[in-house]
């Protein structure tokens, strides 16, 4: 029985440290409503990463995947001005950082589509 119980506590533990890991907070510490607008925007920058990958995918096969790709640059382009609209907004610190962050992501993938 008590090697039960530290089983399913080390495997919680494992758990819970993972989940700090990758998102930098406890899981059952909720966001605030500015942190979840600045996570919105960051996973819309995932879904346009993910469309580019997927045109230079189809890029590589030989098909024209230009109508897949033509607009990406613009939507990141808008992307950056609403972080950059959002950011003099956030009154809390973590929001800004995770704000500035996104805006450096951002950055990054621009140059990676050029």
């Amino acid at each position: 029985m008590k090697r039960l119980l530290v089983i399913v506590l080390l495997v919680g533990g494992v758990m819970v440290g993972g989940s700090y890991l990758m998102t930098g907070r406890l899981p059952w510490v909720a966001l605030s409503p500015e942190e979840e607008q600045v996570a919105a925007l960051r996973d819309t920058l995932g879904r346009i990463r993910q469309r580019w990958r997927e045109a230079g995918k189809t890029q590589a096969l030989g098909v024209d995947a230009s109508s897949l790709s033509d607009d990406l640059p613009t939507q990141v382009n808008r992307l950056d001005q609403a972080v950059a609209d959002l950011l003099p907004q956030l009154k809390t610190t973590e929001a800004r950082e995770q704000a500035v962050l996104l805006r450096r992501d951002i950055a990054t993938f621009l140059a990676e589509m050029r």
